[in-house]
């Protein structure tokens, strides 16, 4: 195979894949999960879940042979497919739910996202090097453009879809696994499809097809922004009482209440780790907002934890006004 072929195929596959991972994961402003985390669902995507499903295709498609070539169209990929691919990115995503940072629906989103960014790039990469020998000039350009901007995008919303609901079982209780459930018939409703639109050889099935992933797009990332802004809103109403408690300083309440705010330098002082600290704050926010609807150990175990966090930001507190007195003292 032409070494320029395989090239530009890696550089489509993966190029657009990662940006767009690098931007969701830095969107969430409040709350970013740990890099490496994103990275482990993303190449989960990428191998775990695209060989896991490769060899459970193959198996649906044996057993259920005869019934799936019964129909009309391609239901190896639109029902075996979808089926099958959107179970195998989310075990990611029910994995990292034990993580002490997955906190909340955004949490989801941005590891069901980074999944299906990763199986978008593995996949489009065997389209690109598999069709490169049949398809030549603008035909085989035009498939670099229509996988890495529609199909990779399709994964993405169909499993940030699936990683929302997953993240409902933080929660815990009947209501959680109904979540689960109905976000997983989505995905597979939103992957299968998209899968009919574009193989069934309509133009009109394929301008369908575009406006069904700019809805799925649209509809996610107004989820996304409603999910920050939740969390904006949570962090205003459960941290109101850690300033009067003394728990954070009340001269950086403005500050702790506003992203832009917080990476500016100069409110805080820089012999201790900033960073640290609003990570802490951040942490203090999500599990006082977890608590209060958490119930049972689960609830016991938040308060504990809220107690811990508390303790090390009492410390930092403490320093701070050492700080400030020795500089009043001067």
């Amino acid at each position: 195979m032409d070494h320029v072929i395989v090239f530009v195929s890696v550089v489509m596959a993966a190029g657009p894949m990662l940006a767009m991972l690098f931007f969701i994961w830095w969107v969430d402003r409040y709350d970013r999960e740990p890099l490496r985390f994103v990275f482990i669902a993303f190449l989960w995507g990428g191998i775990g879940a695209i060989v896991l499903s490769l060899l459970l295709s193959q198996w649906g498609i044996k057993v259920w042979g005869s019934a799936i070539y019964n129909y009309s169209f391609d239901a190896s990929s639109v029902v075996v497919a979808p089926v099958v691919e959107e179970l195998m990115k989310g075990l990611i995503v029910f994995i990292l739910l034990k993580s002490r940072n997955f906190d909340t629906v955004t949490d989801g989103l941005v590891y069901g996202a980074a999944t299906g960014l990763g199986f978008g790039m593995t996949e489009n990469f065997l389209y690109f090097t598999g069709f490169s020998t049949i398809m030549y000039g603008d035909e085989w350009l035009n498939l670099l453009f229509v996988r890495s901007m529609m199909t990779a995008n399709m994964h993405c919303a169909a499993s940030a879809t699936f990683g929302a609901g997953i993240s409902k079982l933080k929660e815990h209780g009947a209501r959680a696994i109904l979540y689960v459930v109905g976000a997983y018939i989505i995905a597979v409703l939103i992957h299968g499809t998209w899968n009919y639109l574009v193989t069934s050889g309509s133009v009109e099935h394929w301008d369908l097809a575009v406006s069904l992933l700019f809805i799925c797009i649209v509809i996610i990332f107004i989820i996304f922004v409603f999910g920050i802004r939740g969390e904006r809103k949570q962090r205003e109403k459960v941290l109101d009482e850690e300033f009067d408690l003394g728990v954070l300083p009340p001269a950086y309440k403005s500050i702790l209440m506003s992203y832009n705010k917080m990476r500016k330098s100069g409110w805080f002082p820089r012999f201790l780790n900033k960073t640290r600290y609003l990570e802490l704050t951040s942490r203090l926010a999500l599990r006082k907002g977890l608590y209060y609807r958490a119930e049972g150990k689960r609830k016991e175990a938040l308060q504990k934890e809220v107690v811990e966090i508390r303790k090390e930001l009492r410390k930092f507190s403490e320093l701070i006004d050492a700080s400030k007195t020795k500089v009043s003292d001067v």
